[in-house]
């Protein structure tokens, strides 16, 4: 049982139905083959009748010209003479000719076997595609396993590459125009440097969202990344001015973001 639990659900059922298809295939063709030996077959055997006592055997004389003569003697008993036998005085073929079975039954036999052999035909396909499928569907699945592994395995080192690769134009948009400006332009370059690792944006998700799994996925420092997106929505949603002390924590959190990211970039 150890073996069949290795097999998938659907390449388990595929094998149950091909053994009791089977199974009811070889029952239909036992069934069909028993009318026709009984229609076709010799029949019952005639049971035998002793004439001993009850008849007179009748004597057959052959002349020297190879005719035959019956002898019929006397019998105080008055009991029946017996009846000659079946190829005297003829030839006995005739009337051991078997009697061929009706027409109908032949036909009815063969159109049933076909019918069994066409269904039987028509399973084994079915089954056969149902297995191929189930091989292709696990070799799918197979992989996909794979490439889901090595996307978890891979996807940290390309966002901490691509992090490092921007470093320049990122720090050069943060420090550049307006504190505000400079800062949410700095936080959306994670955008760009995700979708240079191959990690792409979720319709759903929000520029901050976006942001914050690209650090996590790379394994960024919590603290760092949690202070400078602090200071991106301060700058992107508040009202308040946006000083350059803001600016210079926002450059200090992204030190530190690279800094926690070196081994892998």
């Amino acid at each position: 049982m150890r073996a069949f639990g290795e097999w998938s659900p659907g390449l388990r059922a595929v094998l149950a139905v091909a053994g009791t298809t089977l199974f009811m295939v070889l029952v239909a063709w036992a069934t069909l083959l028993g009318p026709d030996e009984v229609f076709t077959g010799p029949g019952p055997v005639p049971a035998t009748t002793t004439t001993t006592g009850t008849c007179i055997p009748l004597p057959v004389t052959t002349a020297a010209d190879g005719s035959t003569t019956v002898e019929i003697p006397d019998d105080f008993a008055e009991r029946a003479y017996c009846e000659p036998p079946p190829d005297f005085g003829g030839d006995g073929e005739a009337n051991a000719t078997e009697k061929a079975p009706p027409q109908w039954v032949g036909v009815l036999t063969g159109l049933l076997l076909a019918a069994a052999a066409a269904s039987g035909l028509a399973v084994l396909a079915w089954l056969v595609a149902r297995v191929l499928r189930e091989l292709r569907a696990d070799r799918v699945r197979a992989d996909e396993r794979t490439a889901v592994d090595f996307t978890v395995l891979d996807e940290p080192v390309r966002v901490a590459q691509q992090v490092a690769a921007d470093a320049a134009e990122q720090e050069s948009l943060l420090r550049e125009g307006d504190p505000r400006n400079g800062i949410v332009a700095a936080w959306h370059r994670f955008e760009l440097q995700g979708e240079r690792a191959g990690v792409a944006r979720r319709a759903s998700e929000t520029s901050s969202e976006y942001g914050l799994r690209i650090l996590d996925l790379a394994e960024a420092d919590n603290g760092s990344v949690n202070r400078l997106a602090e200071l991106y929505r301060e700058a992107r949603f508040s009202d308040h001015p946006v000083t350059e002390e803001h600016r210079a924590r926002a450059l200090t959190a992204l030190a530190d973001i690279r800094r926690s990211l070196g081994a892998r970039a």
